[in-house]
Parts: C-alpha cells; sequence; structure tokens
C-alpha cells in the first residue's frame, strides 16, 4: 500500500486509538533513503490534515555511531557527516547526506511541512479536536515553543546560511571536517560557564569508527566509489 491509501489507513487507525487514548503523538523521520521529490511531505501534510487531533513528531534521519546495521552503509557511501554529539538529537542536525535530495531542497521540504503543521490553523484543528483540557493545552504550548516555532526558526535560519555561509556549504557539501562557527557558537551558548572546562577536540569524532572496525572495506575504497558514483552522476 502506497500514497494517500496508506495515509487514508493510517490516519483512521490513529483517529480510532485517540477515541479511546486522549494523547497521542505520532513520530515521522523526515529523510529517509526511500523518499524521492515532494511527495512524502505532501501526503504527512495530509495525515496532518485528517487526523488534527494528533501531535505529529519530526525527527531528521541520523546515524547514531553502532546503533544500527544501516549506518555502516552510510559510511560506506560516504553519506555520514562528523556533527558534533552535541548535534545529535534528530532534529538540529541531520548527518547522513540525503539520497535523492539535495541540502537545500531537502530543508525546503522540511520547513514547509513544519510550517504547514504548525500554522495557526493547524494549532486550532488540533485544539478542536482534542477534548480533553490538559492535552489540547500541552499541543498549543508544544506548537509555540521550540518544538514547533522554534524549529521552524531553526531550520530556516539553516537554510539562510546553506547560500550564504561559506562554511556551512562547505562542510555540508563534505569538502572539510572542520566544525562551521555556527555550531560551535551554540555549543558555548548551551554549556554558558561550564564552556570553559570542555576538554580540547571534544567536539570531534570519527564518524567511521563503526566502518573502520567493522568493515574489512578500506576507507580509502569507499570513498573512491563515493567519487565514481559523484562523476557517473
Amino acid at each position: 500500500m502506497e500514497g494517500i491509501a496508506k495515509v487514508e489507513q493510517v490516519s483512521e487507525h490513529v483517529n480510532m486509538i485517540l477515541r479511546y487514548i486522549p494523547y497521542v503523538q505520532t513520530n515521522f523521520v523526515l529523510g529517509l533513503d526511500s523518499d524521492h521529490g515532494p511527495e512524502p511531505f505532501e501526503l504527512t501534510k495530509r495525515f496532518v490534515d485528517r487526523t488534527p487531533g494528533a501531535f505529529p513528531g519530526y525527527s531528521l534521519l541520523s546515524a547514531f555511531g553502532r546503533a544500527a546495521p544501516l549506518n555502516l552503509e552510510y559510511q560506506r557511501a560516504g553519506r555520514v557527516l562528523p556533527f558534533p554529539f552535541h548535534f545529535l538529537d534528530n532534529n538540529h542536525a541531520m548527518n547522513v547526506k540525503p539520497k535523492h535530495y539535495a541540502w537545500g531542497d531537502f530543508y525546503d521540504q522540511v520547513i514547509g511541512l513544519t510550517r504547514y503543521t504548525f500554522s495557526g490553523r493547524a494549532i486550532v484543528n488540533r485544539f478542536r479536536a482534542t477534548t480533553a483540557t490538559i492535552p489540547r493545552w500541552m499541543n498549543v504550548v508544544r506548537a509555540v515553543s521550540s518544538e514547533g516555532f522554534g524549529r521552524i526558526k531553526y531550520h530556516t535560519e539553516l537554510r539562510r546560511r546553506l547560500d550564504a555561509d561559506p562554511q556551512i556549504r562547505r562542510y555540508f557539501d563534505q569538502e572539510t571536517t572542520e566544525i562551521p562557527e555556527f555550531y560551535v557558537k551554540q555549543v558555548r551558548r548551551d554549556l554558558g560557564p561550564l564552556w570553559q572546562w570542555l576538554p580540547a577536540g571534544a567536539l570531534s569524532h570519527d564518524h567511521h569508527a563503526y566502518l573502520k572496525t567493522e568493515d574489512q572495506q578500506p576507507l580509502e575504497q569507499a570513498r573512491a566509489g563515493r567519487e565514481g558514483n559523484a562523476a557517473a552522476g
């Protein structure tokens, strides 16, 4: 089952659950290798319309070290970026290069979906569709806080920097592994007075460590394969 038919089926199930359980969050992973073009994002918008009582949670595809064997495939293909652990929370950074999207196009879709989900209309629909007092206000608070408005602001700023900040562009294009100042400043701000105690090199790690310990294929071959694929494309 695919497309709108799957949306309708899942929406029906979630709406049924909502009749018995007052608060339901539906989680989506954005940027999966199976995604192509605008359709996955547009279908998710249709789900938001058909299931107004559910709170959608959006996560960016992330590879967490040895968490899954699939991470080896991402590393073999040279698609894993060395984002500091500080940002690997499924939202502040996506450390796997999308397979079917340019970075700018991907973030355009993410921003469009997030704005749709936390628009005034969607917030009101979610409020009306939730009958219990505490859950309905929780939905509102989450929408106008860092989970909704905050992420729209963050993704929009990052999208702007993909065009305007050479450090960001080179980092996302894997031309350098040097952490852009945009991210360093965020860690410094988040840690506050604890920043001075952060050990030298703490923001860096070997993002191919899993591959090096588990795979017999030399990293140089993986890189050559990635460059060959880029040339063929």
